[in-house]
């Protein structure tokens, strides 16, 4: 007989050793939708592209190609967390108002996201441009009374409030932040939003323009709005935002020019996040709070026995949907129940969040008959009133035919019954021939010890990651040193695309964030806001040479003239990408102690 030893049983001994050492992929999905799929050509549209799933950091999505069909302007994002049976889910969504550029059939292409090696895609949405004005189409700015606010005769000048400063946890308070100018800047200033922590924060995708008159001066006024919802008791702080931006420069010049860069900054602001009361709280609480309304259905309304049903249950209302728990279903003893899944649907108009939640179960009666489902219900606590309220639809009948004949009873009975096959032995003929030699048993061959080394090795490999990961955590500035090179190499390979694409503004500003950028994260300072000078003297006490420094002051300034006056031409441009690696090179050379 011929023995031959067997590799697929040494790839499942490999493969159970490794089993304790593998880590469960992380659970994401990607998904975009629209507001409206009919619009004029002057209504904008709403975009927003949702990521969920089980990992700490939500990496950004790419939008489709949208250039010659919309006019794209973002409109905010919106994070959530929550944790729930060991495990951290994060979803965080992007906003984006399209303008059309012209009536038609247009489809929406997929957006994308990469992740742990894998390409995720959305589905298209095919959205309809009708010509003619809608109702959202583009007027003047109004006038809008004054605030009483103060601005001591500033030019420019920027603050922050909010609607309350006492709410219960999960009641919404608006935080505004408001841009006030009366000149001419050189650019689009930077807006940098406040420290949440404390908070379940959603951004309102519009964002306010108009005119306030304060202290007799006449400003023009830009307004964003900020959902917070307070996530624990006691103090909380909306941390300082900021703002910084560069003034024109003098008109009496020949070429334009910027002036000085200034960086404003608001001051932060302390509620006071009361407790739900304890008293009258009802024993089925699942920490809802706002004004809801639950409706639920089952389709069909009538099957036979062993069928499945859908319950469908739809919680609709004002407050933070991300956090409505589902609701407590009653006891059915004659049906089996499987949960089906849920979405959420957030909705903010007029700067108040709301909007719905579906929750799905899959229901089987086990037996035929008129069924009925209990009268569903659920609490939650009424901010506006301060206390609590329940919400429900009431029973919900369900007609249940007999089975067809034996599906009900092979359906419910164990299959226990054995039949008889056949009698007696029957030998295996082994086929004539030769007798060959036998390979020497796994266990004796170098390969076979070879893979028992691999979940040592895994572990080791494992033990080392997480060694690093928890280094860069209790170091920001060596996490940031580690990072430089690789951030840095990304934006100069975006500004090589650019370059193909014949954008000389997005080249020299695509090497403005790699240099500065790689600058503050060598030296674990904030570069892009520094002046020529402040930039020289860090690199200077970095140890950087008097030849580095003026190179790379030489490469940024010509940057700026790239991205400001238009002054930079395909081959210019081409030189520039060149001349920053070069500068790179010479960075990376800075001595490494120095990083912090």
């Amino acid at each position: 007989m011929r023995r031959t030893g067997n590799p697929i049983a040494a790839l499942l001994v490999v493969l159970v050793l490794l089993a304790p050492l593998v880590v469960a992929a992380d659970e994401i999905s990607v998904s975009a939708r629209v507001d409206r799929n009919i619009v004029s050509v002057s209504d904008p549209i709403t975009y927003t592209i949702t990521v969920e799933g089980t990992m700490r950091q939500v990496p950004q999505p790419t939008l489709p190609p949208l250039d010659g069909l919309f006019t794209v302007h973002t409109a905010g994002t919106s994070s959530n967390f929550s944790f729930s049976g060991g495990q951290i889910r994060s979803s965080k969504s992007w906003n984006f108002l399209l303008y059309p550029k012209g009536p038609g059939t247009i489809t929406i292409g997929p957006a994308e996201l990469e992740f742990a090696g894998t390409v995720y895609r959305t589905d298209p949405i095919e959205v309809e441009v009708v010509a003619g004005e809608g109702s959202a189409r583009p007027r003047s700015m109004e006038e809008r009374p004054s605030t009483g606010t103060e601005s001591g005769g500033r030019e420019v000048f920027i603050a922050t409030a909010v609607d309350k400063k006492r709410a219960y946890i999960g009641e919404q308070i608006t935080l505004v932040f408001k841009f006030y100018r009366r000149v001419n800047l050189w650019a689009q200033p930077r807006y940098s939003a406040p420290e949440l922590t404390g908070f379940w924060s959603e951004d309102f995708p519009d964002r306010e323009e108009y005119y306030e008159t304060v202290d007799s001066y006449r400003y023009h006024v830009i307004e964003i709005g900020t959902a917070l919802f307070g996530a624990s008791p006691g103090e909380a702080t909306v941390g300082p935002a900021s703002l910084t931006y560069k003034e024109e420069g003098s008109p009496f010049t020949f070429f334009r020019s910027s002036g000085r860069e200034m960086t404003l900054t608001t001051d932060p602001i302390t509620l006071e996040i009361l407790p739900l009361p304890s008293e009258g709280r009802p024993a089925d609480f699942g920490g809802a709070v706002g004004s809801y309304r639950m409706r639920a259905s089952l389709e069909p309304p009538s099957v036979q026995a062993l069928e499945p049903v859908t319950l469908a249950i739809r919680i609709t209302g004002q407050g933070n949907m991300r956090t409505v728990p589902p609701p407590p279903l009653p006891d059915l003893p004659e049906f089996k129940i499987y949960e089906s899944g849920s979405s959420t649907d957030v909705t903010k108009q007029n700067r108040v969040v709301g909007g719905s939640k579906t929750f799905e179960y899959v229901l089987v009666p086990q037996t035929a008959g008129s069924r009925t489902v209990p009268g569903l219900s659920m609490s939650f606590f009424d901010p506006a009133s301060g206390e609590y309220r329940r919400t429900g639809p009431g029973e919900l009948p369900l007609e249940v035919a007999p089975a067809p004949e034996g599906t009900e009873e092979q359906a419910l009975q164990p299959r226990t019954r054995i039949s008889r096959l056949g009698r007696g032995i029957r030998y295996i003929r082994e086929p004539a021939g030769t007798l060959s030699r036998a390979k020497a048993p796994v266990h004796t061959r170098p390969s076979f010890w070879i893979l028992q080394l691999l979940p040592a090795v895994a572990l080791v490999g494992a033990w080392v990651g997480r060694r690093r990961r928890d280094r860069f955590a209790a170091d920001a500035g060596l996490a940031r040193y580690a990072r430089s090179g690789s951030k840095a190499r990304g934006e100069l390979k975006a500004a090589r695309a650019e370059l193909g694409a014949g954008d000389r503004a997005a080249v020299c500003a695509a090497i403005t964030r790699a240099v500065t950028g790689f600058i503050g994260d060598r030296l674990n300072v904030q570069a892009q806001g520094m002046t020529a000078g402040e930039l020289a003297s860090a690199l200077r006490s970095a140890g950087a040479s008097d030849e580095l420094i003026e190179r790379v002051r030489r490469l940024l300034s010509e940057c700026d003239l790239g991205r400001f006056a238009g002054g930079t031409d395909a081959v210019e441009a081409e030189r520039l990408v060149e001349e920053a690696q070069q500068c790179l090179r010479g960075l990376e050379r800075l001595p490494a102690k120095r990083r912090r």
